[in-house]
């Protein structure tokens, strides 16, 4: 694949402004750029370096975020795997997409997703996933040439209709036991070594599970940053043991810790590898190189662990880094912007059509620095499973909450709070900080309804559930009379 020279580039970054197709036989054709989209599960961003922690988890990703651009406050739309990658790939909050829950949910085949507009514009597209909730049985599959499962925990045989085997113990514990990484890596090499002598460009999601629970990395990793820990815990089984908890010694707490800490360093790697691979190809220059997660995990914060529990910031707040020299600044932003707002900047960067049906907005403006305006944007998030119906809305100063089971309510001052530690009622609040968020939790909500209204497949064909529309109304925003 030829590099661009200067003058294409610069047609590259007019084209959309100008109307211009960017295929061949069109009113231009120069080369587009490649596009390699990294998610790491589970990943909270104040566990790299480029975020301010203190330990040398993430040199290799340190190193992209100072020549690219980090997003300081980036916010996920739910604190689980299956919701976040189905808004990531969709650009609309969960209860748009309606794939809120594991079980008897689907993506629709009606909406445009991300990989789908790069396959129509002529990319070569390839996934490679090592979580069971990216299975194809979810929908998630849609627009990839080649979509490598590198979970080797469900055999096709046992994928039901209704996808309840993901709910099944032996599937989840298994896939929580397995270092998948390496498996990754091999298939994104099997890709890129055909995908680089290619005259197309190429689009390829690379999803890395090993951050995710358990907290097993192989060596060096399993003790680079606890090496003199003599203690009973090993990570294993941390989401399913009840003997890893809250109440045990500060000290056990630091192994577990540090073990999260080395499943980040050994997924660095990783990271660092494919870098590389670029670079050797000659292709760094030429590919939006992009570092992301689809949520954190709570190491303790609240007094649990875990994630797919609370809206809390260590399960949302999740890290957006963007690489793409000669295009995108080196810059830090510290305004907050949305998962559902990475699918517009990708098209917009690469210089796609925009999808009508998105409800997230390009950062490539800033990306770009052709606005002296920070992105900041309110985002929704939501957990509607295991039990759980949480929304929040969250801007970069506060955080509003609502459990729509009983109608409570609460917001956070973030300001003054960052912890989450002192939530705070609506009573007596005036015009303050909690009742503007309240506002903007009404606009947020009015703006789902009006996304369930314009999604292509309307909202029974996208599989929202009734209980979503029903919690809806019952707060006064959508339908009347109980309509669903």
């Amino acid at each position: 694949m030829k590099h661009p020279r200067a003058a294409e580039r610069l047609v590259l970054l007019a084209a959309p402004l100008l109307g211009l197709t960017l295929a061949c036989g069109g009113e231009v054709c120069v080369d587009r750029p490649n596009v390699v989209l990294i998610s790491i599960d589970t990943l909270r961003p104040d566990h790299l370096g480029c975020y301010g922690y203190a330990r040398p988890t993430s040199p290799n990703i340190d190193a992209i975020a100072a020549e690219g651009a980090l997003f300081e406050q980036h916010i996920s739309s739910a604190p689980w795997t299956l919701p976040a990658h189905a808004a990531m790939f969709t650009s609309v909050p969960d209860s748009v997409h309606g794939v809120v829950d594991a079980v008897k949910f689907r993506l629709s085949e009606e909406f445009e997703t991300l990989p789908e507009s790069f396959q129509s514009a002529g990319y070569s597209t390839a996934g490679f996933f090592a979580g069971p909730y990216l299975h194809p049985a979810f929908g998630l599959g849609q627009g990839f040439d080649r979509y490598v499962d590198c979970v080797e925990t469900v055999p096709d045989g046992q994928v039901d209709a209704d996808n309840e085997w993901s709910m099944r113990d032996p599937v989840l514990r298994a896939s929580h036991h397995g270092v998948t990484n390496d498996k990754v890596y091999a298939e994104w090499q099997r890709f890129f070594g055909e995908a680089s002598e290619g005259s197309e460009p190429f689009f390829a999601f690379v999803h890395l599970w090993d951050v995710h629970f358990d907290f097993t990395p192989p060596a060096p990793y399993d003790t680079l940053f606890d090496p003199d820990y003599e203690g009973p815990y090993t990570g294993r089984d941390f989401f399913y043991d009840p003997a890893i908890n809250a109440a045990i010694p500060a000290r056990d707490k630091e192994h577990i810790i540090a073990l999260y800490d080395g499943e980040i360093a050994w997924t660095d790697e990783i990271v660092g590898r494919i870098r590389h691979d670029l670079g050797a190809a000659g292709l760094l220059e030429d590919t939006i190189f992009v570092i992301t997660s689809d949520h954190g995990t709570e190491l303790f914060d609240h007094g649990g662990k875990g994630h797919r529990t609370t809206l809390y910031d260590e399960q949302i707040h999740i890290p957006l880094i963007v690489h793409y020299p000669g295009v995108v600044q080196a810059a830090r932003f510290g305004g907050q912007t949305r998962m559902i707002d990475l699918g517009p900047t990708l098209r917009d960067l690469a210089g796609l059509p925009a999808v009508s049906t998105t409800m997230g907005a390009s950062l490539g403006p800033s990306l770009r620095g052709e606005t002296s305006t920070a992105p900041d944007r309110p985002a929704v998030s939501e957990l509607m499973s295991v039990g759980r119906n949480l929304r929040s809305l969250r801007t970069a100063e506060g955080k509003f909450v609502v459990n729509h089971d009983n109608g409570g309510s609460a917001w956070f001052d973030l300001a003054e709070d960052p912890g989450e530690l002192q939530p705070r009622g609506l009573s007596g609040d005036g015009e303050g900080g909690g009742a503007a968020l309240k506002r903007l939790y009404d606009e947020a909500a009015e703006e789902i309804i009006s996304g369930l209204e314009r999604a292509p497949a309307g909202a029974a064909a996208a599989d929202v559930p009734a209980s979503i529309q029903r919690s809806l109304a019952a707060n006064g925003y959508a339908g009347g009379d109980g309509d669903e």
